[in-house]
């Protein structure tokens, strides 16, 4: 007997006697027969789960905090420190605002995620991206305006 696979893995597995229920490209050994796929999608639909804008919220706050090394006490501490502003422009958060943790670079070189240690402080998103930019600019800009400072002073411009 032959399985049309259609958009199925279709992976023959021998202990189940069935072939793989899973679309294509699943994780390497995690093949399910069409009994488990089928049980699977029951409990799946069977949760009633509602997920409210603040549980979102609060897991994306956990999520971004993780990322930086910092714990919500951490995060509390420097917000409280630099007085709930922007550690650049000094502007006030509001509740709605994205608060940015700016962390060095050169210690940890992935952009979106630090050991916590090197953590400088918080930002609003405009100062974080100007930041960004210098940073990654600076010996650039820097070249240029001491050959823009020699030409002028040598009468050439």
């Amino acid at each position: 007997m032959t399985l049309d696979t259609g958009e199925l893995c279709g992976k023959w597995m021998p202990k189940a006697r069935a072939y793989c229920a899973r679309n294509p490209g699943h994780p390497q050994g995690q093949c399910r027969s069409p009994e488990a796929v089928s049980a699977w999608r029951q409990r799946s639909a069977s949760r009633d789960r509602i997920v409210t804008p603040e549980a979102r919220a609060r897991w994306a706050r956990k999520h971004r905090l993780t990322r930086y090394g910092l714990i919500q006490a951490d995060f509390d501490r420097l917000l409280e420190a630099q007085g709930c502003a922007c550690g650049m422009c000094l502007e006030q958060f509001e509740d709605v605002d994205a608060i940015c943790v700016d962390h060095d670079h050169a210690c940890c070189p992935d952009e979106k995620k630090s050991c916590g240690k090197c953590v400088r402080g918080l930002l609003c998103v405009s100062c974080n991206t100007a930041l960004g930019i210098i940073e990654r600019k600076y010996e650039m800009a820097r070249a240029y305006l001491d050959t823009r400072a020699r030409l002028v002073e040598s009468g050439c411009s």
